[in-house]
């Protein structure tokens, strides 16, 4: 059991990373080669996607490290909901503002909402603590 739990620790680690790093990559993007069709709507949605992509690196980073304070339960579907979350609308947001999908922008909101979600569901796995065996 201890072993899956580090596994998945590790593995929310390393997205965590993959957000980091994809995260610069984006901003250089965003700063370089879109700087020209990035105006208006597309500029706020690529902004806000970034902000958030930025903001949950970190997040998870420090989610995957707390693993031995929280519920592992809870914890795993905290991390799951989040990861998720933020593919779907951070990359939603990234796609709608490049106009390469924008009916996408339909899901972008359950994205947001994953990610709230796995916000208020690793509140109750670090309020419920880890298991006492």
């Amino acid at each position: 059991m201890q072993a899956v739990q580090d596994r998945q620790a590790r593995l929310l680690l390393a997205f965590g990373a993959l957000l980091a790093a994809t995260g610069v990559a984006m901003a250089a993007l965003g700063s370089h080669a879109f700087a020209d069709i990035l105006t208006g709507k597309a500029a706020l949605r690529f902004d806000s996607a970034l902000r958030l992509h930025l903001m949950h690196a970190p997040a998870l980073l420090a989610l995957g490290a707390t693993r031995s304070h929280a519920r592992a339960r809870w914890w795993q579907v905290a991390g799951t909901l989040i990861s998720l979350g933020c593919v779907i609308f951070c990359g939603g947001l990234y796609l709608a503002a490049l106009d390469l999908l924008a009916a996408i922008l339909a899901i972008v909101p359950a994205g947001g909402s994953l990610m709230m979600l796995g916000w208020v569901v690793a509140l109750v796995a670090y309020v419920r603590g880890p298991e006492i065996s």
